[in-house]
């Protein structure tokens, strides 16, 4: 592990930094074409956007309004706090540098979580072929601002391992620069009840006050957005690909459009009160028990489970997801029953989801695209039965309060 660790590590900064940067500078697409990944010439687009919003905003434009600097419309779908930078005169002749600055930040990120803690060998080839992804490349290629995230929320997760006020208040700033975050707060289930509830509740609250001073914001962003269908996952993707003209193109009336919606919210909740259930049903500590990653986990898996039920996202935010690497390799092997199954499907099909893009190449559009909803979908039900199964045992007795109610009412008309 000596010698794994760090090798795998420099080569991952390597190929990444090699294959933004030969674009970005030099056009040249040869090694960043190899993932597949939708490029956008000259690169680094969203830092581009966030240039064309400033421009907008010197001319005494509201870019979450409106941005007729920028020449495909589309408005600065970012919290009103990072208007803050306009200030310093941005402008589009700015673009690489911003780029160049978020790349290095994120590089930086990987290097934060790569060394917060002690893996084992499949761990870091895990994490190397997840790093390397199309998913993560996209991400680059775009210098987006989840590149960003992921740094902030890595440091707040080698933060909580020694101090866990610090680490809510880096977690609450994160929040604030992308509502997201706010879904990872389940982490601090690693404290007593007791400080769980003063700290989870003091987190909420404030971020509450934010949410109702910014509601509008809030509101705009969420409707400028765009729903996307290619290179994305949430819990509509899967039918609006049937009507994508670049993948099954199939004509759906409204009607139809209707009745799928209702059916991925039917089947989103089948699905969640499922494993619920048979979440509560594993014995407490039995298989899933709480390991030395699982803080990690519970901020991926919260950050993937909101996102996927709540909107269709690119899938450069699949990004949060490399935080469950770690405890997901924990618990593949049980000492008495061997490969547990539920954290090997769901970690194969974080890596198949994410390598989506190169496997378009072999499989073409329309079965790559079946492949990756169905790995979402496991992804989504693989990680919540974990988080309930791993839920501390005084947790599992509050969710457990309204079914012991509802035994007893049972119990008392039977008599």
């Amino acid at each position: 592990m000596t010698k794994i660790r760090p090798l795998l590590f420099v080569v991952t900064i390597l190929i990444l930094a090699v294959s933004i940067f030969s674009f970005v500078f030099f056009q040249n697409v040869w090694l960043l074409r190899k993932w597949n990944i939708p490029i956008d010439p000259p690169g680094f687009l969203d830092s581009r956007q966030f240039a064309w919003a400033s421009e907008a905003y010197a001319m005494g434009y509201d870019p979450l309004i409106e941005n007729p600097v920028n020449p495909r419309g589309h408005q600065l779908n970012y919290p009103r706090i990072w208007h803050i930078f306009f200030h310093l005169g941005i402008n589009e002749s700015h673009t690489n540098i911003i780029g160049t600055i978020i790349v290095v930040l994120f590089l930086f990120g990987i290097g934060i979580f790569w060394f917060s803690k002690k893996f084992n060998n499949l761990t870091y080839l895990i994490l190397f072929i997840v790093f390397l992804s199309p998913a993560v490349m996209l991400g680059v290629e775009r210098s987006n601002i989840e590149l960003i995230l992921f740094s902030i929320l890595a440091l707040a997760i080698l933060v909580n391992y020694y101090y866990s006020i610090p680490a809510l208040l880096i977690f609450m700033f994160a929040s604030v620069l992308k509502l997201y975050p706010v879904f990872g707060f389940i982490y601090l289930l690693k404290e007593n009840k007791k400080r769980f509830w003063r700290l989870f509740l003091s987190a909420i609250g404030g971020f509450i006050i934010y949410g109702i001073i910014s509601f509008g914001d809030f509101k705009q962003v969420f409707e400028t957005t765009p729903k996307l269908v290619n290179s994305s996952f949430g819990i509509h993707v899967w039918w609006m690909g049937l009507r994508n003209g670049r993948i099954f193109a199939i004509p759906l009336s409204e009607s139809a459009v209707t009745f799928f919606t209702v059916f991925s919210y039917i089947l989103s909740i089948l699905i969640v009160g499922l494993t619920w259930f048979y979440g509560m049903r594993e014995p407490y500590q039995k298989n899933y028990i709480p390991g030395e990653h699982i803080d990690a986990f519970r901020v991926g898996a919260g950050i993937f489970i909101a996102c996927f039920l709540l909107m269709n996202t690119h899938d450069y935010r699949l990004i949060f997801l490399i935080f469950t690497v770690p405890q997901l390799v924990a618990w593949l092997r049980d000492k008495e029953r061997g490969v547990l199954f539920v954290p090997l499907i769901t970690l194969v099909s974080i890596v198949l989801s994410m390598w989506n893009a190169f496997i378009m190449h072999f499989l073409g559009r329309k079965i790559t695209f079946v492949i990756e909803e169905f790995c979402n979908w496991i992804i989504l039900a693989g990680l919540f039965y974990l988080v309930i199964s791993s839920l501390p045992d005084w947790f599992r007795d509050y969710l457990r309060r309204p079914y012991s109610g509802i035994k007893s009412i049972n119990k008392t008309i039977a008599h």
